[in-house]
């Protein structure tokens, strides 16, 4: 049990003494001599620490980055245009799709629920207590204007659509322009 002894003998190495310990508090006080007796001439009065606000873990943004609602309205439009005091309205992108019976039952096709597989892009945008004469709408090949004298809108489209193929209408109960505009398949 040779093996036994060499552990009894390796724990005896390991273990601290109470000379070990004088040994090393002796010695720091003794490095800490070392430097010259240099030591500044004025205090410096310590300041207290600012307490930082107890944050959530699962917080992705502090409260003072999240700007309010108000500020979202009037943010820089995407594309870097200028700001011109306007708020921008409201507005949903859809995603839709033709499917025939053969592709929702037997699974012919290759279509997917996917965007990439989609035929139309639709725009939603809500102008509240807004004539359709008021509102003044562009379409390119990939992007939408709406204006009127209160809000504007453009959005940069994930796809390019055909702007001729494209058709409009306008809900005057909900406020709601509803933009439907083909996707080019060949280009996206």
């Amino acid at each position: 049990m040779s093996g036994f002894g060499d552990l009894n003998a390796l724990s005896e190495l390991l273990q601290t003494t109470s000379e070990d310990v004088q040994q090393d508090t002796t010695a720091a006080q003794h490095a800490a001599h070392f430097g010259g007796g240099a030591a500044p001439t004025t205090v410096v009065a310590k300041q207290p620490k600012r307490e930082e606000p107890k944050k959530d873990e699962g917080e992705i943004w502090d409260v003072d980055e999240v700007p309010d609602e108000e500020g979202l309205k009037l943010q820089q439009p995407q594309g870097g245009d200028v700001k011109d005091g306007r708020a921008v309205c409201k507005h949903e992108i859809y995603f839709k799709q033709s499917v025939d019976s053969s592709d929702v039952y037997l699974g012919l096709s290759d279509k997917t629920p996917g965007s990439t597989d989609c035929t139309h892009i639709v725009v939603k945008a809500h102008f509240p207590e807004h004539a359709l004469k008021d509102i003044e709408l562009d379409v390119t090949k990939n992007v939408l204007t709406a204006d009127s004298d209160r809000f504007r809108l453009k959005v940069y489209l994930p796809q390019p659509v055909d702007p001729d193929e494209g058709s409009a209408k306008f809900d005057s109960k909900t406020f709601i322009l509803t933009v439907t505009l083909p996707v080019l398949e060949k280009e996206w």
